[in-house]
């Protein structure tokens, strides 16, 4: 009758153990992260649909606030206009244009920046919409969203032509001269006659957890496997008859 031996290498054994522990821990610290982000999603859904509310009442609470619809009046600073440079792809062939970022002043006093919308290359000068530029105290409607950061290859902003390569409000701000009440973007759903054409931004939370945790998991068994046989193949695992 044949029993099975194991004569283990300490050292090895030692190894395996601690390289194994940590990516069990990984893959469950990945499976954690993937609910902790499916609860995100969950609330972001929720709050898309809930009822508008002024936004002076969701600027307090800042990420809480983002996604959820809000409404705001005061007036536009059209002065101070800046642009964010965005080819626009949905529509066909790639057109070159600009994201309209407006400074508003809120009846309460405080300086929101808003994101309202998108204009072909050729109507970036608001002389040429000048429809478009309402004046006077306006209630508009959009929703709240974070900026966004630059990397290192993010060009850096044309000041003199207010022409900025990314939507990040304080940024913008500081090159206005302008103090915001919220480092978050107020992007606007609602539009004026002639105005720029309202484009939300896509919500893309990337959700590869399961991926990530699956990959952590299969390296802890390949790491097993490969141990178990480099013992087989030293004579320290198997079967004595």
């Amino acid at each position: 009758m044949s029993a099975l031996f194991f004569r283990p290498l300490p050292g090895l054994t030692i190894a395996t153990l601690v390289a194994l522990a940590m990516a069990v821990g990984l893959g469950t610290w990945q499976l954690q992260r993937r609910a902790e982000k499916h609860a995100m999603l969950s609330q972001i859904e929720a709050r898309k649909v809930m009822a508008a509310v002024a936004v002076e009442l969701l600027l307090p609470v800042g990420d809480y606030a983002i996604f959820r619809p809000a409404t705001a009046t005061g007036t536009f600073l059209h002065k101070d206009e800046a642009y964010v440079s965005e080819a626009r792809t949905n529509t066909g062939p790639t057109r070159p244009g600009v994201r309209v970022m407006t400074p508003f002043r809120l009846t309460g006093g405080d300086i929101i920046l808003v994101d309202r919308g998108w204009v072909p290359l050729e109507a970036r000068d608001p002389a040429t919409r000048t429809n478009g530029q309402v004046e006077g105290v306006v209630t508009i409607e959009g929703s709240l969203r974070r900026s966004a950061p630059g990397s290192t290859f993010t060009p850096p902003p044309d000041i003199k032509a207010r022409t900025w390569f990314k939507r990040n409000a304080p940024d913008i701000a500081a090159g206005l001269g302008l103090q915001l009440r919220s480092p978050l973007v107020f992007e606007a759903t609602s539009r004026s006659a002639d105005g720029p054409e309202p484009l939300p931004t896509a919500v893309n939370i990337p959700d590869n957890h399961l991926n990530y945790a699956l990959t952590w998991f299969s390296l802890g068994i390949v790491l097993v496997v490969i141990y178990l046989r480099y013992h087989v193949v030293q004579g320290r695992l198997g079967f004595r008859q």
